[in-house]
């Protein structure tokens, strides 16, 4: 299923998760409620119980072996690709995976490293790689996304950045972490004075505590809204699932779909998940008619 041309029709609900952090057979849970599954681009480390640090596997190799597990479950995959670490003879991979029924893939930015940075980057821009899986695959590309960064300091500058990835070859677009409607709908407004004619998912984060959501926003320099603070400060149990589906509520009219991701990477967080579905009323997206309005594209 290419994403972009369901979501011109439904409002899509999609997750993010680490295969390897999971039980396999847990795959099954989220059949029918979600639409796809993410995979992001994460480097082995020693304790990586699928590839251990003596292996050297790219993170798009990861990336795209963990979408295949997920695809055979019969979901949806989306492995992620980054500028960083990705070489041009994995395009062949990439292309091997098209042909075997990969449909879609997210092309992210990489870790804010400072100068010099770490790894290898034989595509010195997310365009750039955009453009070679076009390439590679002879016009039969995967349905391609790419990343914008509501949060930019330069927001005219991220506009046009982002209509360029569309303009090389993106099929839809994805958010960076939201807790409020406040913090991306402004952005969202001026990709479509400039142009956006592509889908458009609102990515949402669920944090798991006040620490965690204020370590992740201080790495990334993503605002924290003062709420957020206040829920998760007085409701650390429930506050972070209240969080996401507040923010779900807020925004799921506003965008082709929500992007759903989990702020602490190491726990398994299907059920997670399965809980913060039940609380919003999602039971089978994939069945369920429009729930509204999708962006203009």
């Amino acid at each position: 299923m290419r994403l972009s041309d369901r979501a011109r029709h439904h409002n899509l609900v999609t997750v993010e998760l680490i295969p390897d952090r999971v039980v396999p057979s847990d795959l099954a849970l989220l059949k029918g409620r979600v639409d796809a599954i993410t995979v992001p681009a994460l480097r082995n480390g020693h304790n990586d119980p699928s590839y251990p640090k003596s292996f050297q596997v790219t993170p798009q190799h990861r990336s795209l072996a963990a979408a295949s597990i997920i695809n055979r479950a019969g979901i949806t995959a989306v492995p992620s690709l980054t500028c960083r670490d990705c070489r041009r003879s994995d395009l062949s991979t990439i292309s091997n995976q098209v042909e075997d029924g990969l449909g879609n893939v997210l092309i992210v930015y990489g870790d804010p490293y400072r100068e010099p940075r770490p790894g290898t980057y034989e595509f010195s821009t997310t365009n750039e790689l955009i453009r070679g899986i076009s390439l590679v695959n002879g016009g039969c590309d995967p349905c391609i996304g790419a990343v914008t960064n509501q949060h930019s300091n330069d927001r005219e500058s991220e506009v046009s950045r982002t209509i360029s990835r569309v303009d090389a070859g993106a099929d839809f677009i994805v958010t960076n972490v939201a807790f409020d409607s406040e913090s991306v709908l402004a952005h969202r407004d001026s990709l479509l004075e400039a142009g956006l004619n592509v889908p458009l998912f609102i990515q949402v984060s669920i944090p798991i505590s006040l620490d965690n959501v204020l370590f992740v926003g201080q790495k990334f320099d993503i605002p924290v809204p003062v709420q957020v603070r206040k829920k998760l400060s007085e409701d650390p149990v429930g506050g972070s699932l209240a969080v996401a589906a507040d923010a779900y509520e807020a925004l799921r009219g506003e965008a082709n779909g929500i992007h759903f991701s989990y702020l602490y990477r190491h726990r398994n967080p299907i059920p997670t998940y399965l809980h913060l579905l039940e609380t919003v009323g999602i039971e089978s997206p994939t069945l369920a008619p429009i729930i509204a309005s999708a962006v203009r594209t």
